[in-house]
């Protein structure tokens, strides 16, 4: 996982004496249909918030079987059976974790015998071991950088913000109001306690908490991990920091057992993107990747990685088709055995979030793609060399960590304000739009993905509609160019016309006009800088097309 954890070859070291001393398997159910359930689709407000009612309606998300509890006599059926105790059960996954005690032989025979169970196997923790996070010495806020924000003062958070051109967006006054963010973590030490997050807590925009590893509500005395994750998104203290959506609701979720191997954090993982998504959260965001069971005999193997597999990477998928918009960090494994990334960050319906260093150059722990089907991860990238976030030791104050799980809750925050400000995109626009605004749109790798998105910027192929120029009656060559660029007209169009060449953020970088509307015209764009741009022809008649090119 991408966070702090103990020493795998110790792990492995006493995993046969654990083994020993453990009383008890756990064991997945998977039921084959959700026949007598009391629920229907007709009727979601019985298993839903209004929230999250309201979600699927803002965005036309359709209810579907997986959204249903499962079936409550299948639950009294399995817990029945002795030895056997139900832990919890996942709608989505339409099964149930349970517990048997060892020396228990026939509790699964029994099991497996009821006609509504399907199959079942052994659960097991996904685990991929990170390097851990050091703190350094705390930096005097006066040796960082002061932001240059004439309206916030971010503090060392500033270029991290900047980077993203986040501080546009937010000068605009989105900055994240009325979003709902839903941190799944490992548990958020002090968070209620620090002064950074006093503006969260005074104004009420921490919505609730849960505690899927322990159980209960209190998520505050645990591993410090999700309190600097949070850092990244919410925090506010002048000249100090302040997050990426300092002004979104949060839910606070526990779902990653730091200290020990004995949990299954994918299940308790699954548990918590259902309850997201049944509370109305908009943004879902994780800094945990999972690659290795703690049995070696049964890791995960790369083809594994195709975003269907996994049940963790199964569920990512339906909360994005549910509507959330769901982020996951890459991972820090590049320059280890396993440099890929990890589970569920091979879902393909999910934002994968690569880290950058304050130069945009990808860091050398940023997990790389693609996919074992061969899709391109991480989807973008974001500040996750030298973060800025708070210090969980010494309250207030804020240091310099590295990690894609810093990168993750830095975008997630920026997508929400980007959100907000594009209200009638859902959440699959928001990610498609935002890769053609980032800086290696034209491009994609499977280091840093389509890039570092901007903020305040919309292509243009999202405002305008130009229908009334056939776009097969003009070609454009070289694409990509370098200095010289060609328009070839292939039909005259009425009257006179203007060619324009747009920048991503919709502003006119050069204007031609031309009276004869047919033939071939060259232009000189040398002194404009590498990058994306828009050719658009209109004429008399505002009929207008426009056209994608790059220049090198």
């Amino acid at each position: 996982m991408a966070m702090n954890k103990n020493k795998l070859f110790l792990v492995l070291a006493l995993f046969g004496i654990l083994s020993s001393l453990n009383s008890q398997t756990k064991h997945w159910v998977r039921f084959s249909n959700k026949t007598g359930t009391p629920y229907t689709l007709s009727n979601p407000s019985a298993f839903l918030t209004p929230a999250a009612v309201q979600r699927r309606a803002t965005y036309a998300v359709p209810y579907h079987f997986t959204d249903l509890p499962v079936t409550p006599s299948y639950i009294n059926q399995i817990e029945a059976v002795n030895n056997v105790t139900v832990l919890y059960a996942s709608k989505w996954l339409n099964g149930v974790v349970v517990s048997i005690s060892s020396g228990s032989a026939t509790a699964l025979t029994t099991i497996s015998s009821f006609t509504f169970v399907s199959s079942t196997s052994l659960v097991n923790k996904y685990k991929l071991d990170m390097p851990v996070i050091e703190e350094p010495p705390f930096f005097a806020q006066q040796d960082m950088r002061a932001s240059s924000s004439a309206t916030f003062n971010y503090g060392g958070s500033y270029w991290q913000t900047k980077q993203l051109n986040l501080d546009c967006i937010h000068s605009q006054g989105f900055r994240g109001q009325g979003m709902v963010i839903a941190v799944l973590d490992a548990g958020f030490l002090n968070a209620n306690i620090n002064p950074v997050f006093d503006s969260l807590f005074n104004r009420g925009g921490v919505l609730g908490t849960r505690d899927f590893v322990s159980g209960g509500t209190n998520v505050y005395n645990d591993d410090s991990h999700g309190t600097m994750v949070l850092s990244c998104m919410a925090a506010i203290k002048p000249n100090a920091i302040m997050g990426s959506a300092p002004r979104a609701d949060y839910w606070l979720l526990r779902t990653e057992d730091a200290p020990t191997e004995k949990l299954v954090e994918e299940y308790n993982w699954i548990r918590g993107a259902e309850f997201a998504d049944s509370v109305g959260a908009d943004v879902l965001t994780t800094s945990l990747g999972y690659t290795e069971f703690d049995n070696p005999a049964q890791n995960h193997t790369y083809a594994t990685l195709d975003g269907k597999t996994a049940p963790m990477s199964i569920a990512s998928n339906l909360a994005a088709r549910k509507g959330l918009l769901v982020l996951n960090s890459a991972g820090n494994g590049n320059g280890s055995p396993w440099s890929k990334i990890g589970i569920p960050a091979d879902a393909d319906s999910i934002c994968t979030v690569g880290a950058i260093d304050s130069l945009s150059n990808v860091t050398s722990f940023s997990s790389l793609g693609p996919t074992a089907d061969g899709r391109i991860k991480p989807d973008l990238v974001a500040r996750g060399g030298n973060s800025w976030v708070s210090s969980t030791s010494t309250l207030g104050t804020c240091f310099q960590a590295n990690g894609t799980s810093f990168s993750c809750p830095i975008l997630a925050g920026a997508m929400a304000c980007f959100w907000q400000a594009h209200p009638n995109f859902n959440a699959y626009k928001v990610i498609d739009t935002l890769r053609k605004t980032a800086s290696n749109f034209a491009t994609p790798n499977n280091s840093r993905g389509w890039g570092t998105p901007n903020m305040c910027a919309v292509p243009l192929t999202t405002v305008f509609k130009h229908n009334s120029i056939d776009a097969n009656n003009f070609i454009v060559s070289p694409n990509p160019f370098n200095s010289l660029i060609s328009i070839k007209i292939e039909q005259a169009i009425p009257g006179a016309v203007t060619i324009q060449i747009y920048n991503v953020l919709g502003a006119i970088v050069k204007t031609f006009k031309e009276r004869d509307a047919v033939g071939k015209f060259t232009y000189d764009l040398s002194e404009i800088s590498n990058g994306v741009y828009f050719i658009k022809i209109s004429n008399a008649n505002s009929a207008s097309q426009l056209k994608k090119i790059v220049k090198q």
